[in-house]
């Protein structure tokens, strides 16, 4: 697993991946915001583990 950059539309496509769960309301996704904190947290042990930045 790679911890996304910032880059325009990784939100998307974490979203289409499912790495981050989330309600799609009318035309917009709403990420609760416990499943992102705990997306954030695996993505920096993993760079962590790896000995980079994220």
């Amino acid at each position: 697993m790679r911890c996304p950059a910032n880059q325009p539309k990784t939100g998307y496509k974490l979203l289409h991946e499912g790495k981050i769960p989330a309600m799609k309301i009318g035309r917009s996704y709403r990420i609760p915001k416990a499943h992102l904190f705990t997306y954030l947290q695996i993505c920096g042990q993993h760079c962590r583990a790896e000995n980079r930045q994220c």
